[in-house]
């Protein structure tokens, strides 16, 4: 019986034959487990930091408006043709806040196309409101249902960063359809 282990040492009769008695070559190693783990260990190290960019948001938003509240009852509430100025000075001390938060909260420099035109949007809703604001001669129900609207936009507005600078932390970006129904 031949031995079967010796390398044949006979030249290739043409390079059809030279092609096929090459080795064949070994794909390349699947590069995507490598890639998956690398992306688990960076998501499981970015979670605590989430929450705790959560946890201090909400700390942000909340707190003010529990000491808002909690100062708006110690002032007495004075009657003036019709409207109540405690609750007037309570609506503005939480636009000054919604502001300082608002302008915490605002990053340019990380925005989309769509999330600048829905900012800007929200943001002509509340100078439409200031202009409101300003003109001369106001009721008061008129200055209290214009101070209402004005904290309304700005939380609207406030939300809509806070929740866009989320998406940021997590690596995402906020894209919406900008669809207008009639």
């Amino acid at each position: 019986m031949p031995d079967t282990t010796v390398p044949d040492t006979r030249a290739p009769a043409d390079w059809g034959a030279a092609f096929a008695a090459l080795p064949q070559e070994a794909p390349p190693a699947d590069p995507w487990p490598r890639i998956a783990a690398r992306l688990a260990a960076r998501r499981s190290h970015r979670w605590p930091l989430g929450l705790a960019a959560a946890a201090v948001l909400v700390l942000a938003v909340v707190l003010p408006l529990r000491l808002a509240q909690h100062t708006s009852t110690s002032v007495p509430a004075t009657v003036v043709a019709g409207t109540d100025v405690a609750t007037l000075q309570r609506l503005q001390a939480e636009s000054a806040q919604l502001e300082a938060l608002l302008a915490w909260a605002r990053d340019d420099s990380v925005a989309s196309g769509n999330a600048v035109a829905v900012a800007a949007q929200l943001d002509a809703r509340v100078a439409a409101i200031d202009a409101a604001l300003a003109e001369p001669g106001l009721s008061p129900q008129r200055q209290r249902t214009l101070w209402e609207q004005r904290v309304g936009a700005l939380r609207s507005l406030t939300a809509f960063e806070a929740n866009r600078r989320w998406l940021v932390s997590q690596g995402e970006r906020y894209d919406v359809a900008l669809v207008r129904v009639d």
